[in-house]
């Protein structure tokens, strides 16, 4: 019997986002939103997956996607008669052409809409944020409506060319809206005109009940409070330090009568501990619930600030010390006027200072040898002495500060027949981590790497179809985590036990299994991996509702 190897593919986890892709219906969906040209021989449904399943696979530029797609099982991934030859770098531009002008962003908006019925996500609380991203190269339009791709601060202030992304998603990370924005789009601006766009989004998913907009201290605006009660929702973020009421509630909570709540823990493990303390007030004309939080856990800048100004003071403390103690005075007046000037000028934040004057009684200083029996002349002087000892308390005072923050909150005590109280709040905050994990996503060069096209269109679209990638990524690491528990880990390289595998630790588990292609003698294609799936490979697939068949 004459068969012949006629391909190997190293497939790993592609075909698992593949047949995620498909289940949630996406190709049909897209290809219904821009409809298939019948002259092209290709769908955009297939560009789209070609490019976020290189995305996957490490991304590349456009003019390379082609031979990429000679090395993978093109057929299995995207479609049955598929060629590579197809997915050239014209016909992925012409794609992206269609795509921006049937509206990529009401394409990824109906997308992301669909995920989120198909999934059965919650609509009650959103994490919002925007990040930025740089791009390389000039970029060509004549619409004066493009993205603009222009220079900007980014979040380390550096200035440089840039394209904005903003989201909002929920606690799993998952985006419910995504946007890709000009490149110097101030946070403070975008709040307001995201929060009506989302309203238009859960009108669209047929839910309109109220919710909640979890979002940093740049949606601390009128604008902001004013579109999010217009949106039916209420807002929760972090009140600048600048704010008069956050300065009043900061200056209450010093207050020997406060009542601060017992200290409590939001992290299963080795997490920080709080308390908190709940004031109200209005701000614009908005009634308010003003939330001061102390952590444990003190803020990396704010602990280094603190350091640099303890060090300062010591310093200047020292040679204030040494500089008195050689200046002499010749009567106690003077030396009594010195200490009170110092006393005065001296206000050491954390350490404690005692002066006094000091006086010293020594033999005067002559020219020349003294006569042979003369009774040697002493002199009185004056001397201000400085002992200075580091203040334990007042530090641990300074840092119990530093570790405060204020959220403010136009959230009701009682919503949903739940009780939403000070600690319920800061959870609800607590989860922006979720949008901030998301951007460590969108920043990686392994995904979003290589924005080399020549049009400010194309590259919006590129940018959206990085939210898209980012959203199927999102799904499939929560489906997973729903059946990886701390009683049923996973086992991870070097047997370390995964109980909340990011989607990249599953990557590396399926990071071998290639699939070889067997040419029989009747001219038919079989497909065969060329070794057994682990236990905890299988373990995956079945808990994904998938098998061997996506690979064979």
């Amino acid at each position: 019997m004459n068969v012949q190897v006629k391909k190997v593919y190293r497939n790993d986890y592609l075909n698992i986002i593949s047949a995620l892709f498909k289940k949630l219906g996406l190709p049909q969906l897209i290809d219904h939103l821009v409809p298939v040209d019948p002259q092209c021989q290709t769908r955009v449904s297939d560009a789209v997956q070609a490019i976020i399943y290189n995305m996957f696979d490490g991304r590349q530029a456009l003019v390379h996607l082609e031979r990429w797609a000679q090395e993978i099982d093109l057929e299995k991934l995207i479609r049955p008669g598929l060629h590579p030859s197809w997915l050239n770098d014209d016909a992925l531009a012409r794609h992206l052409d269609r795509l921006y002008e049937a509206g990529i962003h009401n394409v990824i908006s109906t997308c992301l809409i669909h995920i989120y019925r198909k999934e059965g996500l919650s609509l009650r609380a959103f994490h919002a944020d925007t990040t930025d991203k740089t791009v390389y190269g000039a970029y060509e339009s004549a619409s004066l409506e493009a993205l603009q791709i222009t220079h900007g601060y980014n979040r380390h202030h550096r200035w440089q060319k840039q394209i904005g992304f903003g989201l909002v998603g929920n606690e799993d990370g998952i985006p419910f809206y995504g946007d890709v924005h000009d490149g110097n789009l101030p946070d403070k601006t975008w709040n307001p005109e995201v929060l009506s766009r989302v309203h238009e989004q859960l009108k669209q998913a047929k839910m309109e009940d109220e919710w909640i907009y979890v979002a940093d201290s740049a949606a601390m605006t009128k604008d902001t409070l004013a579109q999010t009660k217009a949106a039916n929702a209420f807002l929760i973020t972090r009140g600048p330090s600048s704010l008069r009421i956050v300065k009043r509630a900061f200056a209450e909570a010093d207050s020997a009568h406060i009542p601060w709540s017992d200290p409590f823990t939001l992290a299963e493990r080795n997490g920080a501990t709080y308390r908190v303390w709940e004031t109200s007030s209005t701000y614009e004309g908005h009634p308010v619930r003003l939330i001061v939080v102390e952590s444990s856990a003190l803020d990396q800048r704010k602990g280094k600030t603190l350091e640099k100004e303890r060090t300062k003071e010591a310093e200047l403390l020292r040679e204030e010390q040494a500089r008195w103690e050689r200046h002499p005075f010749s009567c106690r007046e003077d030396a009594e006027q010195a200490l009170a000037s110092l006393k005065a000028s001296l206000r050491p934040r954390f350490h404690q200072v005692k002066a006094a004057v000091e006086e010293i009684v020594r033999p005067k200083k002559r020219r020349g040898r003294p006569k042979k029996g003369a009774k040697p002349e002493v002199e009185t002087l004056y001397f201000l002495h400085l002992d200075v000892e580091f203040d334990q308390d007042a530090w641990e005072q300074a840092r119990r500060k530093a570790s405060r923050f204020v959220l403010v909150t136009t959230v009701p005590k009682e919503w949903k027949g739940q009780p939403m109280d000070a600690q319920e709040i800061l959870k609800l905050y607590k989860g922006q981590i979720s949008v901030e994990m998301n951007f460590a996503f969108l920043k990686d060069p392994f995904f979003t790497d290589e924005i080399y096209v020549k049009k400010p269109e194309r590259v919006a679209v590129l940018g959206y179809l990085f939210l898209l990638a980012l959203a199927i990524y999102r799904v499939f690491q929560r489906r997973v985590r729903q059946f990886i528990t701390p009683e049923h880990p996973l086992k991870g390289p070097g047997g370390r036990k995964l109980t909340r595998p990011t989607g990249q630790a599953i990557f590396q588990l399926f990071q071998y299994v290639n699939v070889v292609l067997f040419k029989l003698p009747d001219g038919r294609i079989q497909r065969s991996l060329d070794r057994s799936l682990t236990p905890d490979q299988r373990r995956i697939l079945q808990g994904l509702g998938m098998d061997e068949s996506i690979y064979v």
